[in-house]
């Protein structure tokens, strides 16, 4: 016979009450019903979204209802009342997590974002440093022809580079200007002029004069 109930019970109480009424253990009813003790539990306390599915948990509690003698009509639109409100409960938590998590995926986005921009930075230094000097020579020209046995090479590169021309260091103002006075050979001369700041590749430059003594 189906048992009473009040609209106020829920489904646990419906069970566990009728349980309780027979002296009946959750252990003694899940070996009589050959149902997992779990899955009894699940339903007295209401976590029916431990249960493997709808279909599933509407048969077991048939089974379980008819063995108290509950009324499974009640007890089952509880449960599916229970069921829908859990698995709302489930969206809103998964939707809420999503929203919440925004927040912290701008801040690790920010983050990333301001870590690549010191990481350019420091390899735009760095490549900087390695870089050679510039290096331009302003006079003579490469390939002029002179009749003074002295003449006086002007150039520009950049502050604080050391300056050689032919194996003679060369003083460089701090607007990087230089001038070098060398002393020709008769015939064809060459001279090389190379630049290297601290840590810097060299850059290197060659100029030819031929000297014609008039």
């Amino acid at each position: 016979m189906n048992r009473s109930v009040t609209k106020e019970q829920t489904l646990g109480e419906i069970l566990i009450e009728a349980r309780k009424d027979y002296h009946i253990s959750l252990d003694e009813a899940s070996k009589d019903l050959n149902i997992p003790f779990r899955y009894l539990e699940s339903l007295e306390h209401g976590k029916l979204d431990d249960l493997p599915n709808e279909e599933y948990i509407k048969k077991t509690l048939k089974k379980y209802c008819g063995y108290l003698g509950a009324d499974f009509r009640v007890c089952w639109n509880k449960a599916k009342k229970k069921r829908a409100f859990l698995g709302i409960k489930k969206i809103d938590e998964v939707e809420r997590k999503y929203l919440t998590s925004w927040p912290g995926l701008i801040r690790r986005g920010v983050v990333l974002i301001i870590v690549v921009a010191i990481l350019v930075f420091l390899v735009v230094k760095v490549q900087q440093i390695f870089v050679p000097p510039t290096l331009a020579i302003t006079y003579p020209q490469d390939g002029s022809v002179v009749n003074s046995k002295q003449i006086t090479i002007s150039g520009k590169s950049e502050p604080e580079v050391e300056l050689i021309v032919n194996n003679k260091e060369i003083f460089v103002n701090n607007d990087g200007d230089f001038e070098a006075v060398m002393d020709l050979q008769r015939g064809l001369n060459l001279i090389k002029i190379s630049a290297k700041k601290r840590y810097s590749r060299v850059k290197e430059m060659e100029i030819r004069l031929l000297f014609k003594d008039e």
